[in-house]
């Protein structure tokens, strides 16, 4: 049996780890700017961060969007680094689940602190 070459490149993936990683920056520094202002007076803040709409829809669009960029690149590092098939696809699974479980979790959260304020 003659085992042929991958008829994928990969290009997909590569493609879209960059355009995570671009959206990533402006998500960094309105966090930056948000912990900045935060820490200045944490008790009138924090209570009410997540009230005002572009915070909760930038809270929210930053961890779906570093959650995806983290599984993308772990997928990479699984998927070089281990030689079984059945583990390598177990651990690909495994950190898709955990990262959409965690993105959900944080999306629920954001919205409650949102919704009730």
């Amino acid at each position: 049996m003659k085992i042929s070459p991958s008829t994928k490149t990969g290009a997909h993936h590569w493609l879209m780890q960059r355009i995570s990683a671009i959206a990533l920056i402006p998500l960094v520094a309105w966090l930056s700017f948000s912990l900045i202002q935060i820490s200045q007076d944490p008790q009138e803040y924090l209570s009410v961060f997540f009230a005002y709409p572009l915070n909760a829809i930038a809270g929210i669009l930053f961890i779906s969007t570093s959650l995806y960029h983290g599984s993308l690149g772990m997928r990479v590092i699984i998927e070089d680094y281990t030689s079984n098939k059945t583990r390598m696809y177990f651990y690909v699974m495994l950190v898709h689940f955990i990262s959409i479980t965690t993105a959900v979790s944080g999306v629920v959260a954001i919205l409650r602190l949102h919704l009730v304020g």
